[in-house]
């Protein structure tokens, strides 16, 4: 009877149900983390990335560690008094072309990735995107919050064999965030994942938040919130320009169906976006025409331009 006793409070404890996500913010966290990511793989691979987040899930330690073959590119990051420890997985798929981009490859084609054993000059090209992503997630981290994060994750060591790695107990709940990476105008393809557990949030969470977050909302406070929310919802035209011409009265007048308008060749890839209406416009970012799953877009080449983005917050900080 004990024997069968304790068979059932094993079975109960291994199959309790997961955690949940100890920071209701938590999403716009992993969307600030994505487009962190964005920014970093850019200045690594020195051409366009763009960063779509796949998931964010909370599962067993156990379970998470399954999936993950070997080999595959581990980063352990560790915050300063914690036993636990934060972990990225970066597919081998992601290695190949940040190794092969890194390494002079041409970002306009897409070789076949191969699975290989990583060697040490795999390590020490991937070590930049490993400790900039830990790096981007502390960044997201305190935009959310409002407040800079009192301890912070430095990458510890790398590994490519998941067994070798203990970033917390088997049992302990971790959350997951996927992403997937688009590269180059090839749009090379490649994921890779944070894995972290709950208590290393729950840890990052008793951090306080700002004083003025604390205080009850007035009447006042209400509104103003209302309106900041209508202020980020408020509809903006955005107008993709690919390339501008003058013409004279003349010429136009003399245009007919089938007539052709000249277009340089480098329009596509000097296009630009602008905000605002024909009569009152601004320049907002440099793009250039792609392709995803067969559908025609835009692509930033670069971020926004600063003095548009400042001008942008500080609207909505006044509202």
């Amino acid at each position: 009877m004990g024997e069968n006793a304790g068979t059932i409070i094993a079975r109960k404890v291994a199959q309790r149900p997961e955690g949940r996500v100890p920071m209701p913010e938590f999403s716009a966290i992993a969307a600030r983390f994505a487009a962190a990511i964005e920014r970093t793989a850019r200045d690594l691979f020195k051409t366009t990335t763009g960063a779509i987040i796949t998931v964010t899930d909370v599962s067993k330690l156990t379970d998470t560690v399954e999936r993950i073959p070997i080999p595959s590119m581990l980063g352990v990051a560790r915050i300063a008094g914690l036993d636990t420890a934060a972990m990225i997985n970066m597919s081998s798929e992601l290695v190949f072309h940040l190794v092969d981009l890194r390494m002079g490859g041409d970002p306009a084609v897409s070789p076949v990735p191969t699975t290989r054993t990583l060697t040490a000059i795999d390590m020490e090209l991937c070590e930049d995107f490993l400790a900039g992503a830990i790096t981007c997630f502390t960044r997201a981290m305190e935009e959310t919050m409002g407040t800079p994060v009192a301890r912070t994750f430095s990458l510890a060591f790398l590994e490519q064999n998941v067994t070798q790695v203990s970033i917390a107990p088997p049992g302990a709940d971790v959350m997951t965030i996927g992403i997937n990476l688009d590269i180059g105008e090839a749009a090379r393809n490649a994921d890779f994942e944070l894995i972290i557990p709950l208590s290393v949030l729950d840890s990052l969470q008793s951090i306080p938040k700002k004083t003025e977050a604390q205080v009850p909302e007035s009447a006042g406070g209400i509104w103003q919130h209302h309106m900041h929310q209508a202020a980020l919802n408020c509809p903006v035209v955005m107008t993709a320009v690919m390339h501008r011409a003058r013409m004279t009265m003349g010429e136009i007048e003399r245009w007919k169906v089938g007539d052709m308008i000249p277009v340089p060749r480098t329009a596509v890839d000097q296009m630009e976006l602008v905000i605002g209406s024909a009569d009152h416009n601004v320049s907002f970012a440099p793009a250039k025409l792609g392709a995803r799953d067969d559908v025609k877009g835009v692509r930033l080449t670069d971020d926004p331009y600063a003095e548009v983005t400042e001008h942008l917050n500080q609207i909505i900080a006044a509202v």
